[in-house]
């Protein structure tokens, strides 16, 4: 996970807990850019194994689900492997984050401290000091597998 998207995450939304984004909840990624949607410009994705199972995992999809800046879920196949994709509206902290401009308040960067509870070295030495400079390369969505004609579309065929 880039600096970046651990910058990010926390002011996504405060509900957002660093439990939800562990490997044994299926946490896969999060991206700012999904080239299958270049349309959804102002958005974050949280990407989640679908083959990941348990109490944890239902929790954490009904709690993301009802989030008020939870614009939408997918599910997507990548490389053969089904993915639930959560779509995120960004604040205009994110947009500033992810643009670069990485100028955080005191409260920003008291909630990205309290969200990693200093469980990220970089995170906590950089947030501190505030020698967040560099510019990462943009955080991409997999692209989608090709997804075939339904049977029964074959051209000229009518329902």
């Amino acid at each position: 996970m880039s600096n970046l998207i651990k910058l990010a995450i926390p002011l996504l939304n405060s509900d957002i807990k660093l439990s939800d984004i562990q490997e044994n909840t299926g946490f896969v990624g999060a991206y700012f850019e999904d080239i299958n949607r270049p349309y959804l410009t102002d958005h974050m994705f949280l990407m989640y194994d679908d083959t990941v199972k348990g109490k944890a995992v239902a929790n954490r999809f009904y709690k993301l689900r009802k989030l008020n800046s939870c614009h939408s879920t997918r599910v997507v196949r990548i490389g053969g492997k089904s993915y639930t994709v959560y779509v995120f509206t960004i604040n205009k902290a994110i947009k500033n984050l992810r643009d670069g401009n990485i100028i955080l308040s005191v409260s920003q960067k008291d909630q990205i401290l309290k969200f990693w509870d200093h469980k990220d070295s970089w995170i906590t030495n950089n947030v501190l000091l505030g020698t967040m400079y560099e510019h990462p390369e943009p955080q991409v969505l997999p692209e989608e597998d090709y997804a075939p004609e339904w049977p029964g579309d074959e051209e000229g065929e009518t329902f």
